[in-house]
């Protein structure tokens, strides 16, 4: 199996500012063309350090990807870093400046001289067409290794990959057929338990080898065989079948993470209409539902019920049950879900309120504690969950996707 690096290049990648997407886009995209990812580096906006880091990845695989830093301005020197690596002068190439004219003639914007900056390649290198903006990519073999060179927007990236990296690796055999795998998705089981229930097949000789990632609540669990022959694949298929029947109460998909397109597919396979009402959350329920494309077949309303007075007067939640409970309870989160279903006529109500924090807590009522209920044809039924009091925006997309799942399960297991 072929080795690669990645080197994502940006300044606002080594002070937080912003998180490099492209290396794990890049990593998965790589595997499914059978070359592994041996190491991934942060690296600065500076000439030098581009050079250093891509003399070391050179020395430590056969293909080396290098995303960012093809921009107009003056901290964009990433083509400048691969050239002094390589030795190599950098040539303005005409076609690309009369591409970038047009480009910018196209959106009737003046074309800054800067930009022409985008059209210096070192000599030798083939040019990368991007076709979803003004940073063409660009590959060079150095010592029967090869440098690939991507802008670093993802869009941009994803574009210029597909259309262009991608044919050439399979054309000049660089790409082989990746290792057998099968992933599981799986809800509510933290890490801990989940590698507590899973022994000795997470020992890293094992075969299938298994990875898990943790993000929202779902852990995915993925079993790689660790070759291509009948005897590792007999053991991938054994395995698989073995841990479907140990993790069958946290299996929700083996196909899709995204539970609200779970949720959708579930809906219109029993022709049932779907509601939301919500108050910590502030409509992240309603916005993970209509990121599904047709999702007004069965979602035409949800409620944003952030104080008591909007959850009495749009949901008609009693003042009373208010006052006796509080809004963060279960009585409130099941009238809101009957409440919701009422105003809407939907099948299903989903519905949630919580503590986010940072404030707001008590002995009683800590942050992070949530109360979410699910209506069916009138039948309500509450759960409660305690996230970890960290980060509010943690509680809430945890919160929102916990809702998710328990319709999705409402529903799936209703049989």
């Amino acid at each position: 199996m072929r080795r690669a690096v990645l080197l994502a290049v940006g300044d606002e990648l080594l002070a937080g500012a912003q998180q490099d997407s492209n290396s794990a886009w890049l990593a998965r995209e790589l595997a499914h063309l059978g070359i592994e990812v041996v190491a991934a580096e942060l690296v600065s906006d500076d000439e030098p350090a581009i050079a250093d880091a891509l003399a070391r990845a050179l020395a430590r695989a056969e293909l080396v990807c290098v995303g960012g830093g093809l921009g107009p301005t003056l901290d964009d020197v990433t083509r400048f870093g691969v050239a002094r690596a390589a030795g190599l002068e950098l040539l303005e190439d005409a076609p690309t400046v009369a591409a970038l004219q047009a480009w910018f003639e196209r959106r009737r914007v003046p074309m800054s001289a800067t930009n022409r900056q985008q059209a210096l390649f070192p000599r030798g290198a083939t040019i990368l067409a991007n076709r979803a903006g003004t940073a063409p990519g660009f590959r060079l073999e150095l010592g029967g290794r090869h440098v690939l060179v991507l802008p670093g927007p993802p869009r941009e990236l994803h574009v210029v990959w597909q259309e262009e990296v991608v044919p050439w690796l399979r054309a000049a055999g660089l790409a082989a057929a990746p290792r057998a795998e099968h992933a599981f998705y799986l809800f509510g089981l933290p890490e801990s338990q989940f590698a507590e229930h899973s022994g000795t097949w997470m020992a890293r000789d094992a075969d299938p080898l298994i990875g898990c990632t943790v993000r929202d609540g779902t852990l995915t669990a993925t079993l790689r065989a660790r070759a291509a022959g009948a005897e590792s694949l007999a053991r991938l298929a054994a395995r698989t079948a073995e841990f479907r029947a140990r993790f069958a109460a946290q299996i929700y998909s083996e196909e899709e993470w995204a539970l609200e397109r779970l949720l959708a597919q579930e809906l219109q396979a029993r022709s049932l209409s779907v509601t939301v009402a919500e108050s910590c959350t502030g409509g992240l329920v309603q916005e993970h539902l209509t990121r599904v494309s047709g999702i007004s077949r069965v979602f035409s309303q949800g409620l944003v019920t952030y104080s008591d007075a909007a959850k009495e007067r749009l949901l008609g939640v009693p003042r009373a049950l208010l006052a006796a409970h509080g809004a963060v309870s279960r009585e409130v989160a099941e009238a809101m879900a009957l409440g919701a279903a009422r105003a809407s006529g939907a099948d299903l109500a989903l519905a949630v309120t919580g503590i986010a924090g940072p404030e707001g807590g008590s002995a009683e009522k800590p942050v992070g504690l949530v109360w979410l209920a699910t209506a069916l044809h009138g039948v309500v039924r509450a759960t409660e969950r305690r996230f970890p009091p960290g980060e509010r925006d943690v509680v809430r997309r945890l919160a929102a996707r916990t809702a998710l799942h328990l319709g999705w399960r409402r529903l799936a297991r209703s049989d």
